[in-house]
């Protein structure tokens, strides 16, 4: 601006004068500070210095996004790796634990087929009980029945020959409630499974099987005679 003023002073709005007369009387000549040498070079310098902050400014924008995407790509090779170590470690586990697992199952099938032989084993006994039970009361009310009718014989003490006849059965009936092992004491104890009464309380003890039928004894329960 100085160099087209001093070239073109026709452009000027006020008349041309020296330039010692411009620059003492107004006090507004090329003198003026704004026109000094450094002053110029500082405004010529500025539009340079803005441009090179911008540039440092996208220079940082940039290395840091991609810092950002560096990062953010390590963590999802991170991720990802974590994932296939959970991964395989799951694998490594569940492959030691399956034949734990299938041992486990196994003991609890035969736990289970056991709980289910012994419950039938249980019932199979209570069936035998109560058969054993009944085969008892049958001879008791057998044995009362007898006893009644020898204590009544022997009270009425009949004379005549029908009387004689029963006498008789009935004697081989009282015979027949011997003990066939010591033949003097009354038998009380019913062979099971065979149900003969045939044995005293004495001589069961020491009996295998039934005097009668010969079967083998599995129990022996006392009459209440």
């Amino acid at each position: 601006m100085a160099i087209q003023a001093r070239l073109f002073p026709d452009n000027l709005c006020f008349p041309l004068l020296n330039s010692q007369e411009f620059s003492v009387e107004n006090g507004c000549g090329f003198d003026h500070p704004c026109f000094a040498p450094q002053q110029l070079i500082q405004f010529d310098q500025f539009p340079d210095s803005t441009d090179a902050q911008f540039h440092q400014f996208t220079t940082i924008e940039r290395q840091r996004f991609q810092f950002e995407q560096f990062l953010n790509s390590q963590n999802e090779r991170l991720r990802a790796a974590m994932q296939e170590q959970r991964r395989q470690q799951m694998a490594t586990l569940m492959k030691k634990c399956e034949p734990l697992l299938r041992q486990r199952d196994e003991e609890i099938a035969r736990a289970a087929d056991r709980a289910a032989e012994l419950r039938g084993f249980m019932k199979r006994m209570e069936i035998e009980n109560l058969t054993w039970r009944r085969a008892a009361e049958e001879n008791e009310a057998m044995i009362a029945s007898l006893s009644g009718s020898i204590r009544r014989l022997r009270e009425s003490g009949g004379g005549d020959a029908e009387s004689c006849c029963r006498n008789t059965k009935l004697i081989e009936e009282e015979e027949r409630m011997v003990c066939r092992c010591c033949n003097s004491r009354n038998s009380c104890v019913v062979m099971l499974p065979c149900r003969h009464l045939c044995s005293c309380r004495d001589c069961e003890v020491f009996l295998d099987s039934c005097p009668v039928c010969s079967v083998v004894k599995k129990a022996a329960i006392e009459a209440l005679v």
